[in-house]
């Protein structure tokens, strides 16, 4: 029995007004027996790296057969291209701003498609709302097997979201934090594939270095001596290192905001350091 068609929708809407039904209308009269699920419509607004974790936290675990929509979009009505991912894993649906790339970055293959074909959108298309007159017509239509190539043309320069990637010292790594969650969890770039790999069983700490919004000179210590706690209950004093769902390190406070604790936020510095090396 042939799968059920999927579409999820991530925006930064809200849920005051009514555009997430819009949309969720555009897609069921096109395509009525797709399934839609509302991932997410309370990411802040015009917060693109947010929409971009949001995505890949979720994707993973939805069929490979469905199509995700994201519309966190401060470029609306502009110049931006309206873009899909097919990807081995899902496809993708949006504004060419970077959200859709962290989801696609480990992908083992990604076409870029331009969303061009006028014959895919609620005519005439608006200037404020895309996610109902371009976005949801497009996934629609591809939830009820129009052919991807009949919605434009290949491209391979989409507008990326930055990912740092960490850097390895002498004993150190040194990356950043990319997210602060609804939680006040501070998501760092650091996996912990990597941490292994320099550390061993070797004894290290992590650390939160001074930031600008923080005392000047004062060194945070997450974790020192034992690395990382298993959970958020474990988190002993007032900071705390955990492996998120993700596999990346996380700096977290036990029940309690991380954020407002250490007055840290996304770019800031965090270093793993091995005990007696590196800075």
């Amino acid at each position: 029995m042939p799968s059920r068609p999927i579409i999820t929708l991530t925006t930064d809407f809200g849920s005051a007004d009514g555009t997430v039904a819009a949309m969720i209308g555009v897609i069921k009269s096109i395509c009525p027996e797709v399934e839609v699920i509302s991932v997410n419509s309370g990411i802040p607004p015009h917060d693109i790296p947010r929409g971009a974790w949001a995505l890949l936290q979720a994707a993973p675990f939805f069929p490979k057969h469905s199509i995700h929509v994201v519309v966190v979009d401060p470029g609306v009505g502009g110049h931006r291209r309206a873009v899909m991912a097919r990807t081995d894993h899902g496809t993708f649906v949006g504004p060419d701003n970077g959200v859709l790339t962290w989801a696609t970055r480990n992908a083992s293959e990604v076409t870029w498609r331009i969303l061009e074909n006028p014959a895919y959108r609620i005519a005439p298309v608006g200037v404020t709302f895309d996610g109902r007159d371009l976005f949801a017509p497009a996934a629609a239509h591809l939830a009820a097997g129009v052919d991807p190539e009949e919605f434009g043309t290949v491209i391979d320069d989409p507008v990326t979201s930055r990912w740092p990637q960490p850097q390895i010292g002498d004993g150190t790594i040194e990356g950043e934090i990319l997210i602060v969650d609804h939680f006040g969890n501070l998501v760092t770039n650091v996996p912990l594939a990597m941490v292994a790999d320099l550390c061993g069983d070797r004894s290290f700490q992590v650390i939160l270095p001074a930031a600008r919004s923080a005392i000047p000179g004062k060194h945070r210590i997450a974790t020192d001596p034992a690395p990382f706690a298993r959970n958020y209950d474990e988190i002993r004093g007032e900071l705390g290192a955990v492996i998120n769902g993700a596999g990346l390190v996380e700096i977290a406070a036990r029940q309690g905001s991380a954020a407002a604790q250490a007055g840290r936020g996304r770019g800031d510095r965090i270093v793993v350091r091995l005990q007696g090396g590196g800075r």
